[in-house]
């Protein structure tokens, strides 16, 4: 498993060096989705740590999806729970608390991008993911934050963004992920490519 993680980064690693500007043309959204087991959260997210890094070429920032959902509501959590508990406005309250999740995921893409830590083409990694649930899940949260559509201050260009996704693939589907493993959670990918 250990050489199918390895492998799968440099796969990634190779797309975003030699087709950057064309990562998204044919899906719609530059979004790749690197879907791996739960389980190895740690150990995913410390190879990704050691392998994306920004050398020149292109430049990685880092945002977990915990911190960036705390932040949104912080203050507000009496006012989350009795939204949340109100049956008749449970799933609105959900979908809106996605969408500010995904409003405050993109000020964050746009203040890291405009200080920049390093040179090259800029690349976000969204690791945390599973602070979605139970409110949310990669798919919603990709498909609120493109109607921000985040994209490089000096070229004015969308910019990529890798989602570290917890969950597995389902054997012969296409397009298809469960998201934490959770087969209630079967969802398709927001108009992105895998890796």
């Amino acid at each position: 498993m250990n050489d199918y993680i390895s492998q799968r980064l440099e796969l990634l690693l190779d797309r975003l060096r030699t087709t950057y500007d064309g990562i998204g043309h044919s899906s719609g959204r530059p979004y790749i989705y690197f879907v791996y087991e739960p389980r190895r959260e740690r150990e995913v997210r410390r190879r990704v740590n050691e392998r994306l890094r920004s050398d020149g070429g292109l430049c990685f920032y880092y945002l977990d999806m915990l911190s960036v959902s705390m932040k949104s509501i912080a203050g507000q959590e009496d006012k989350r729970r009795e939204l949340l508990n109100d049956p008749a406005r449970a799933t609105s309250a959900a979908q809106a608390i996605v969408r500010l999740w995904a409003r405050k995921l993109s000020q964050e893409i746009h203040e890291k991008l405009a200080n920049p830590t390093s040179q090259g083409r800029p690349v976000m990694v969204i690791e945390g993911l599973a602070a979605l649930h139970p409110l949310g899940n990669p798919t919603s949260l990709m498909e609120a934050l493109a109607e921000q559509e985040p994209r490089d201050p000096t070229t004015d260009l969308v910019i990529p963004i890798v989602l570290l996704v917890p969950g597995i693939r389902p054997p012969q589907s296409s397009r298809r992920y469960l998201f934490l493993d959770l087969d209630d959670l079967r969802l398709d990918f927001y108009r992105g490519e895998e890796i």
